[in-house]
């Protein structure tokens, strides 16, 4: 199967993106994870963790992310994130994989530049999942495609 990725251009970036649907209970909804191959692990944003109303502080705590904006943010871990993703021909894959998600509560106590740098931060598709489901990331920027492939 192949799953078309989104080139994203602003003036100040390009970026690669993966829509996806969380599936979690009671936190259904639409994210756009910005492909990240420097990240090892796959990270639900602040701003998603809020919009989706994910009950952040029934998932064990982890070590705070760092990278991730200024200085590191507090994490939670979800063991079996559920989502899924549409290929290029309309076949629907459910996913289930450990990702990290920022713990909203513990963020919000934090100094407000940090904070309000964090919730601008995209949710991140790391390298951990295109290992887990045995994706090749192909990317021609001089063609405008990008897509993952199942192999």
């Amino acid at each position: 199967m192949i799953f078309d990725l989104n080139i994203i251009n602003t003036p100040t970036s390009e970026r690669v993106s993966l829509n996806i649907l969380s599936m979690i209970p009671h936190s259904f909804g639409r994210i756009i994870a910005i492909i990240d191959t420097g990240s090892p692990k796959t990270i639900i944003s602040a701003k998603d963790v809020y919009m989706l109303k994910l009950p952040v502080k029934n998932f064990k705590s982890t070590r705070p992310i760092r990278g991730f904006g200024k200085g590191s943010v507090p994490a939670r871990e979800i063991e079996k994130f559920v989502f899924v993703i549409k290929s290029r021909d309309g076949q629907i894959k459910k996913i289930e994989m450990p990702v990290n998600i920022i713990d909203i509560y513990e963020l919000n106590k934090q100094p407000a530049d940090v904070r309000d740098h964090a919730y601008k931060i995209e949710s991140v598709i790391g390298l951990d999942f295109l290992r887990n489901l045995n994706l090749k990331l192909v990317i021609d920027l001089k063609n405008n495609t990008a897509y993952l492939e199942e192999i």
